[in-house]
């Protein structure tokens, strides 16, 4: 996560003195995952768009697989913020039972940008699909329940500081004496191995480190954000393609291990071609404004923005098509894309003031007309309603126990036998807490105990969407 005012916390609330990673930014989790058991009979949770009615099939003769590629994997999720939650969450999409652990009270994410209403988005978008259990790990007898849900897990994931987790009793060595075949995933900023592994870390900071917030300087030369929690995404993403080559390697060899994401290094590894092309001449090329003097945003008419992408000499030419401008295709100055940016000071300008003169929409449909790459500069809000988003189930609605439904991001990916699932809705702080011990085979009377010390905290039983207070506040309202 990005947020920078968001005040990091370096001690538990109970005074133990065991620090626990507090980076809102470093935030990663990492889970471990056995190989899938083929599990039936599980119901996918259906989006508005994509159901198992409307993906691919698989072909003739082909096996019928109806439940999530992960089902039968069950992962410990030890992470908060944003890089852990997304990465486990993903696995979640995918078909895996995903318990997230968090402190009695709740971790500070379920309060992170709460909208005025109350709204927790940032939580509710990074941990659908979870089960929600509440249990004090610098506790003897949380450290037990941990090791306990370790034993039956194929992946854990935490985003501790570097070291917490061993002061906890509870890293890689001892969780895989629990479970040899556990594959542990741990989260960090820079990294495990270097001189500041056990620094804290920033999504901000991370991108300063990498180069990133060098690489898209403002036009004035200041440096600036790429973009709000771009390497915490990042970083879940890389995060979880570890996770998921640990899960393969150990169907193949029947062996767990650990895995190690940074923030820092998924950064660099998103912009791979240009830091290999800056290695090279010990130069950076920087993007500032338009890529080229016909790739990137234009202003048009009625103050909305497009984005073009003409690059080639064929699109060059639908280019000028698109604009009525035939003289432009003919003049030498810019007869070839190397001889247009010789003379970009020229180009652009006339190029700006010619989108002036019509509405977006218009520029739109004559670059679409043309074959000219084309889109209008949306809102995330503009982007949820385009068709394309709509119909391959980027953006979709999960029920939710105080809303209703809510609208979030779906899977960006489709897969024709094991589609993702949306998933049941985010769970309320300690929903399962109960059903998770009583699984560990802890007895009733013990799990009365635990809750009455505050080792384990049990929140009330969830709504159905149909029944929350919020659903029924609509229909009255209709």
């Amino acid at each position: 996560m990005t947020a920078p005012d968001i005040e990091r916390a370096t001690a538990p609330e109970d005074g133990t003195g065991v620090e626990r990673a507090t980076a809102p930014e470093d935030g990663t989790g990492v889970e471990r995952t056995t190989a899938p058991e083929d599990g039936t009979g599980v119901e996918r949770a259906t989006a508005p768009v994509v159901t198992p009615d409307t993906v691919p099939r698989p072909a003739p003769g082909a096996p019928e697989f109806l439940a999530g590629a992960l089902d039968g994997i069950k992962v410990l999720d030890l992470t908060r913020f944003l890089q852990g939650p997304y990465a486990t969450r993903i696995l979640a999409d995918l078909g895996a039972e995903v318990v997230k652990v968090e402190r009695p009270g709740g971790e500070w994410d379920r309060r992170l940008r709460q909208a005025p209403d109350g709204y927790a988005g940032f939580f509710t978008g990074l941990n659908r699909g979870k089960k929600s259990i509440a249990v004090d790990i610098t506790t003897p007898e949380g450290r037990d329940i941990v090791k306990a849900l370790a034993r039956e897990c194929d992946v854990v994931v935490e985003n501790f500081r570097l070291g917490v987790m061993e002061k906890l009793g509870l890293g890689y060595d001892t969780l895989r004496q629990e479970n040899p075949g556990i594959v542990y995933a741990a989260a960090s900023g820079y990294g495990p191995l270097g001189p500041r592994a056990k620094e804290p870390m920033f999504d901000m900071v991370a991108q300063a480190v990498s180069g990133l917030s060098d690489f898209v300087r403002t036009p004035d030369g200041a440096p600036r954000l790429a973009s709000r929690g771009m390497a915490d995404s990042a970083g879940a993403v890389f995060l979880a393609m570890g996770i998921l080559t640990a899960l393969l390697a150990k169907e193949r060899t029947g062996r767990g291990q650990r895995v190690d994401g940074s923030l820092v290094g998924s950064c660099l590894a998103m912009h791979t071609a240009e830091v290999t092309i800056a290695l090279h001449g010990d130069e950076v090329k920087r993007t500032q404004g338009r890529v080229t003097s016909t790739s990137g945003a234009f202003r048009c008419g009625d103050d909305r923005w497009i984005v073009i992408g003409a690059t080639d000499q064929k699109v060059w030419h639908g280019l000028t098509a698109a604009l009525g401008r035939p003289d432009l295709r003919d003049d030498p100055r810019f007869e070839k894309s190397r001889i247009r940016e010789r003379h970009r000071d020229v180009l652009e300008p006339v190029l700006e003031e010619i989108f002036l003169t019509a509405d977006r929409d218009t520029w739109v449909e004559r670059m679409r007309d043309n074959g000219v790459p084309v889109a209008p500069v949306n809102t995330f809000v503009e982007a949820a309603r385009d068709p394309d988003v709509l119909a391959n189930g980027f953006v979709v609605e999960q029920p939710d126990a105080t809303w209703g439904t809510v609208r979030t991001v779906g899977s960006p990916f489709l897969l024709s036998a094991t589609p993702a699932r949306v998933g049941d809705w985010t769970p309320e702080l300690g929903a399962d807490t109960r059903d998770v011990l009583a699984r560990l085979g802890v007895p009733q009377d013990r799990i009365d105990a635990l809750v009455a010390d505050g080792v384990v905290e049990q929140a009330r039983p969830a709504h159905a969407p149909s029944e929350s207070p919020r659903a029924t506040e609509e229909v009255g309202k209709a």
